[in-house]
């Protein structure tokens, strides 16, 4: 038996040394984690785990068939790797193309155990096999392009181009849940967080800006589903040129703090954050030629407005969180 002296950081942290030859014959090195676990009298056992990506084994069982996609996204979005669906009774095909639907906007989901009563669901992606940073890209530039065709569809009335913006905006969902569980592993797991290439204190940033590209390509499908209620009706070229103003108001200012935001360029951000009177400015103007015109266009085409200037003022957020993380 060894008696060890517990000692204090200047930080108030408290360290106790381990026994040299524990360590080696562990096989440990610095900045591996190993497991502590309270039992009865105050033990604490420590134990040495094989470094991994993430916690492997997390089941979680789905017994309740109310409500039943909801829950697969709530497991996955927590991290869970297996989700067992066992409703006690026989699983009609009605239910299993529930579960298929469910899984088809996860990314990393595969079935791979189906019985007449259960199906066994797995995640079956590595955590760090998708960087955070790099899938957060690849959602603004399709969230971005949805905003660029959104726009051309509804000059154009091109039924066609709309219909496949809105398609996108599905994809892009499924990356910003992929992004969601990825950080809520990376906040369980320095290791994960690590190989993903975030640190903690930047998480949160990194799960609002993905809210807000997400709520970009969301408005830019609201635009777009607007595109077939207007055929037919006289929009005018004045009210027309008003919205690509707007939009393109709106479209340089998310451009712009994209860019700020993955080169955490500071200047950047507080210029596109000065862009916000422009924006206000396109608003107003195009709010003044819609008093003019009939009422149903009028209602329809100011959803449409406010669709452009949302899309701007999420831009204007993610500069701020930019100039934010850095004062």
């Amino acid at each position: 038996m060894e008696y060890r002296r517990l000692q204090m950081s200047k930080g108030g942290s408290f360290l106790l040394s381990l026994p040299k030859e524990w360590v080696l014959r562990s096989n440990l090195k610095g900045g591996d984690v190993l497991r502590l676990a309270e039992g009865e009298g105050g033990v604490i056992t420590i134990r040495a785990e094989e470094s991994t990506e993430s916690e492997r084994g997390v089941t979680e069982t789905i017994r309740e068939v109310d409500g039943l996609e909801r829950q697969i996204r709530t497991y996955y979005l927590f991290g869970t790797d297996t989700i067992v669906i066992d409703l006690g009774r026989r699983m009609t095909p009605a239910i299993r193309d529930q579960v298929k639907s469910a899984i088809q906007k996860l990314i990393g989901l595969e079935i791979v155990e189906e019985e007449a009563n259960s199906m066994t669901i797995q995640c079956l992606l590595q955590p760090s096999s998708m960087p955070i940073k790099s899938t957060l890209k690849r959602a603004y530039i399709l969230a971005a392009s949805m905003h660029r065709e959104a726009e051309q569809a509804l000059v154009q009335g091109d039924e066609e181009l709309a219909q496949s913006v809105s398609r996108r905006d599905d994809e892009v969902d499924r990356l910003y849940f992929l992004i969601v569980r990825q950080l809520r592993i990376a906040l369980s797991n320095p290791e994960v967080a690590e190989k993903l290439g975030v640190g903690l204190p930047e998480c949160l940033d990194l799960r609002m800006a993905a809210k807000y590209v997400e709520t970009i390509a969301d408005l830019s499908s609201a635009v777009a589903q607007a595109v077939p209620k207007l055929e037919g009706k006289e929009v005018g070229r004045e009210l027309m040129d008003g919205l690509t103003r707007l939009s393109g108001a709106a479209y340089r200012i998310h451009e712009e703090a994209a860019q700020a935001l993955f080169r955490q360029d500071v200047k950047l951000a507080e210029v596109v954050m000065n862009k916000n009177s422009e924006l206000v400015d396109e608003f107003v103007s195009v709010n003044k030629l819609l008093s003019s015109r009939q009422p149903a266009v009028a209602a329809l085409l100011d959803s449409v407005t406010m669709f452009f200037y949302q899309i701007g003022s999420h831009g204007i957020d993610l500069a701020e969180l930019v100039s934010g993380a850095r004062a």
